[in-house]
């Protein structure tokens, strides 16, 4: 596969660079290995007719973090095996499925001229309609490799205006034959003035080709952007972005939309802070093309010692550009965790969520969701351990797709 080849030549480049220069810099190297035990009453999801089974899941990986002169690097890679007791077809056991890396390296930072490399291999959701858990590996999931190289230039023509020119390249190939392999060529140029120690404006545009292992779904889409940054005070900071973008199908097919992206965040107090953001764009979905996805959150958050608790309520909703097809759904999460000791940690996280799903010629969906972790962790030095439960109900008005999941876990992980 491209991505294996990239990954490894990535691995390559940077292992030449550092060592041919570990006198003036600093390399860490941090192997690991992960055992899980798991009990799952309905691995597959279903409604009627459960399958039960016992997981075990090996991950050996190594996580190395690389500060040089012209290099800053962090990659994480893994290999994720697991075996299923009775049901021996779904163990993921071949180099293709078992596979795991986050990899960011950064070239020349804090001058004119960057290059970013970035590679990520995870699992993704092939469809957001159709019953699953992100916990859940053999559900509607597949892996996915994801590329992206970006060179950059940033002009300054003087300490408060500059010009940044961009080009981008993003590459996705998915396992699973259902989901559509992209790749996408951009160029940009954004102007960027600072008003003040508080305020800075920026325009810019975004011109990308994009194709896809599927010819109707290629296309040429333009952006324009304007956005500022402001601090109001010393608690409150806005983000604002708005613009215009249009998509130019090369079957003849177009659409345009305008584009917002802002935020606005407020410290209440110094351990709470509140933040309200919105987003409006075009996506790019696994197996379904485009859509254009809108996104709003309230989010309250606190942290002070020993206690950590995040609440969002949120919104999103998904209309799909070439098909009669809409996905919305609202929710509240909420996660809690508390630091009793230096040793133990003790988490709640908790999702309410209820979608509605519109296409033509499919039956309209109405589904609530209700999902529940707990767990308790230890960690002694290298040692970390946790045990938990995870608790899932799916029900919905169309016959087939209600389902409930429990599941139990016990993990260790030895870090060296």
């Amino acid at each position: 596969m491209k991505m294996i080849r990239l990954m490894h030549l990535l691995l390559i480049l940077l292992f030449i660079c550092c060592t041919s220069s570990l006198a003036m810099a600093a390399a860490e190297f941090h192997p690991r290995v992960t055992l899980e035990e798991e009990y799952n009453d309905n691995i597959y999801l279903s409604d009627s007719g459960e399958e039960s089974d016992w997981i075990t899941t090996i991950e050996p990986g190594i996580r190395l973090l690389y500060k040089g002169r012209s290099i800053d690097a962090t990659i994480d890679y893994s290999l994720h095996y697991r075996f299923y007791l009775d049901n021996n077809q779904e163990n993921e056991e071949s180099f293709k499925d078992v596979q795991r890396a986050n990899a960011s390296v950064l070239f020349f930072e804090g001058r004119p001229f960057t290059l970013q490399l970035n590679e990520t291999i995870s699992r993704e959701t092939l469809d957001e309609r159709r019953n699953s858990a992100a916990y859940n590996d053999i559900v509607n999931r597949t892996t996915a490799y994801h590329t992206v190289v970006r060179p950059q230039y940033r002009l300054e023509f003087d300490p408060t205006l500059a010009l940044i020119l961009g080009y981008s390249y993003d590459r996705k190939d998915y396992v699973d034959p259902r989901g559509s392999d992209t790749e996408e060529h951009s160029g940009d140029v954004t102007l960027e003035k600072t008003l003040s120690s508080a305020t800075t404006i920026y325009g810019g545009y975004v011109y990308r080709v994009f194709n896809s292992d599927d010819p109707a779904e290629d296309f040429d889409r333009q952006d324009y952007n304007l956005g500022v940054r402001h601090h109001l005070g010393a608690r409150t900071t806005l983000a604002l972005q708005g613009g215009f973008s249009n998509i130019d199908y090369d079957s003849g097919y177009s659409t345009d939309s305008t584009t917002w992206l802002g935020e606005l965040s407020y410290q209440l107090t110094p351990a709470v802070q509140l933040a309200l953001t919105y987003s409006q764009d075009f996506t790019v979905t696994v197996t379904e093309g485009v859509t254009k996805a809108q996104e709003a959150a309230f989010a309250v958050n606190y942290a002070k010692d020993p206690i950590t608790v995040e609440s969002k309520l949120y919104w999103n909703n998904s209309d799909y550009v070439r098909q009669n097809r809409t996905d919305t759904a609202y929710g509240w999460r909420v996660g809690f965790s508390n630091h009793y000791s230096r040793a133990f940690t003790f988490n709640v996280d908790t999702e309410l969520e209820y979608a509605q799903y519109e296409e033509a010629g499919m039956a309209d969906e109405d589904v609530y969701r209700v999902t529940l972790e707990t767990s308790l962790d230890y960690e002694y030095r290298r040692f970390l351990a946790s045990c938990g439960y995870r608790y899932r109900i799916n029900n919905s008005d169309v016959d087939g797709n209600d389902y409930t999941n429990n599941v139990i876990f016990l993990s260790g992980t030895m870090r060296f």
